[in-house]
C-alpha cells in the first residue's frame, strides 16, 4: 500500500511553465522568485538535482555563472540597481 511518504513529489523547478523562464542553458535556468524579497529577486537554478552546490561539476558551475552574468545584465537594464546581493542556499 502506497502512502504519502513513498510517492516522491515532483520537483517544483522541473515543472515550471515556459513563461517563467528568463534564461536557460545546458546546466540551469533563471527565473524571478515567486515571493520576491526585493524588486527583481531572481533565482539561478541547476537542472541536475544535487544536494549541494559543491556537488556540481566545474562545467555546471561555470554554466551557472554565465546565467548569473546574464541575469545581472538584465537587471542593469530593467532595475538599475546600485548593488547586488548574491547568495547560495546550500542543502
Amino acid at each position: 500500500m502506497l502512502n504519502e511518504r513513498t510517492i516522491p513529489k515532483p520537483c517544483a523547478f522541473c515543472t515550471l511553465p515556459q513563461e517563467r523562464l528568463i534564461a536557460t542553458n545546458e546546466a540551469g535556468v533563471v527565473i524571478r522568485d515567486a515571493y520576491p524579497i526585493s524588486p527583481g529577486h531572481t533565482l539561478v537554478i541547476p537542472k541536475r538535482h544535487v544536494g549541494s552546490f559543491f556537488e556540481l561539476r566545474k562545467d555546471e558551475r561555470d554554466a551557472l555563472m554565465e546565467l548569473l552574468t546574464a541575469a545581472r545584465n538584465d537587471h542593469d537594464t530593467e532595475y538599475l540597481p546600485d548593488a547586488y546581493n548574491i547568495a547560495i542556499n546550500d542543502g
